[in-house]
């Protein structure tokens, strides 16, 4: 237990450290506006992000250390409830090998990005803790299942998988099967939908915006397997290949006859996990989307090494770990080494520069507004730019809802890469290009984009 505290402990200085020095991502941006204008919904996702990113703000100011603050104490009490989960429904040993295996997870790398993700873990695990607790004769911990579900499907939507496995986990869990006809279990479903109404009511008051956008992707394209080859390598990855193999090789070693535990935990990760491996067949499923199930995959694992007492390769696994999260870490903070344009964290980075000069310049054109091509453009503009002149995205203005309207006549200054251009010139009777900025990171050029100076729209078609 000694070593899983000094290895979380040392995890959170790290991310500490580096979570106030790192710029946002384009989507940590787009979040950090909605924060500004907290809403019940949002078109791309359920609003708590938002919510969480303004409690953080408000609490811890406006850098990045503020918007990301929460998040990364959210990651910190996640390794808190697997362990206990593992003590809970196994032992000590299982507790802290869980922890270990937690930290060592290169997913748990991002756990302090201010993202959808991170929230909808740590409810989803609260619920898995309170599930837990009802597993044990607890019936009132159903409350707790109740809130955090809800709380979950205010995260994002993908907690609709919990509450199918919640009902799995009534259906083939005999203690839990035993309260299924009582009171409490329909009481934690009332508060989960009571909890997550204010996001339906939104919804249902905007076309059920969220639900189309998001339902979008289920739709079924052509059978390409490659997409599963694809999902299952990435999961390997992020799960930490050595933990997998090992956690693997023991359950297969002492497979048999699933306890009560092992059912509970099964049966949470399964609805999701089925849905994912469907859709891997047809088109990709995002490397992040399966983040809620790593907890209850975690504890399985570390079980099973436990049992079969294979110590040295969950060891020889938490310093894989270590080496791959530091590696990541040592490149964010130093841009060390450069890989240019070839960089996977490439999205990171050299806005600070960019939006300050291309205000600068909008200042010096008489710009009344900032025209950015894309939304990832829009967002990291407003985060990293003055107040004036406001940014606004030439495109999909149903993301924008949220927030006043924006003037746009009178001289303007578009901000996108050099093909820009042609759209800008359907819309505008005057366009003239002005400068090209490059984004860097370090000594490496990333991106470069045009300004462009606009004025005299057209009338549209």
């Amino acid at each position: 237990m000694r070593l899983a505290v000094l290895a979380t402990i040392a995890l959170l200085l790290v991310q500490g450290l580096l979570i106030g020095r790192v710029e946002l991502s384009y989507d940590e941006a787009y979040y950090a506006l909605w924060a500004r204008w907290p809403q019940f919904g949002y078109l791309d996702h359920p609003p708590l992000v938002a919510w969480t990113i303004h409690a953080s703000t408000t609490l811890f100011g406006g850098s990045e250390f503020g918007v990301r603050a929460l998040f990364w104490l959210q990651g910190a009490a996640i390794i808190a409830m697997i362990a206990w989960i593992g003590w809970r429904l196994f032992d000590q040993r299982t507790a802290a090998m869980a922890a270990l295996l937690w930290v060592a997870a290169p997913l748990v790398a991002g756990a302090p990005l201010a993202t959808p993700d991170t929230p909808l873990v740590f409810f989803w695990t609260l619920a898995l803790v309170g599930l837990v607790e009802a597993l044990h004769g607890r019936q009132a911990a159903w409350g707790l299942v109740g809130a955090a579900a809800g709380a979950a499907a205010l995260a994002k939507m993908t907690a609709g998988f919990l509450a199918l496995g919640i009902a799995l986990a009534l259906a083939v869990t005999p203690s839990l099967r035993r309260q299924a006809g009582g009171p409490w279990p329909c009481l934690a479903a009332a508060l989960a939908l009571a909890v997550a109404s204010p996001f339906l009511i939104w919804n249902a008051e905007h076309g059920f915006a969220t639900f189309f956008k998001q339902g979008s992707r289920i739709a079924p394209a052509a059978f390409a397997p490659r997409y599963l080859l694809e999902f299952c390598a990435a999961q390997f990855a992020l799960f930490n290949p050595l933990t997998a193999a090992a956690g693997a090789f023991a359950a297969w070693r002492g497979r048999g006859k699933a306890s009560e535990p092992t059912r509970l935990l099964l049966a949470t990760i399964a609805p999701a996990l089925a849905y994912f491996l469907l859709h891997a067949l047809h088109d990709r499923v995002q490397a992040n989307w399966p983040a809620p199930l790593f907890p209850a995959l975690i504890v399985l694992a570390a079980r099973a090494i436990v049992q079969a007492s294979l110590r040295r390769t969950a060891y020889a696994a938490i310093t894989l770990g270590a080496a791959v999260t530091g590696a990541a870490y040592l490149h964010l903070a130093t841009a060390w080494p450069a890989f240019g344009p070839y960089d996977p964290l490439a999205r990171i980075g050299g806005w600070r520069e960019l939006s300050a000069r291309a205000s600068s310049v909008a200042r010096a054109q008489g710009a009344r507004y900032l025209l950015a091509h894309g939304y990832a453009a829009t967002s990291l503009l407003t985060f990293y730019g003055p107040q004036a002149p406001e940014v606004v995205e030439a495109e999909e203005p149903e993301r924008w809802t949220f927030r006043p309207s924006v003037v746009t006549d009178g001289v303007g200054l578009a901000f996108g890469p050099a093909e820009f251009e042609e759209e800008l010139a359907q819309r505008y009777a005057h366009v003239e290009a002005i400068e090209t900025l490059r984004r860097r990171v370090g000594d490496a050029e990333l991106e470069s984009y045009t300004l462009f100076r606009v004025e005299a729209p057209r009338a549209p078609p």
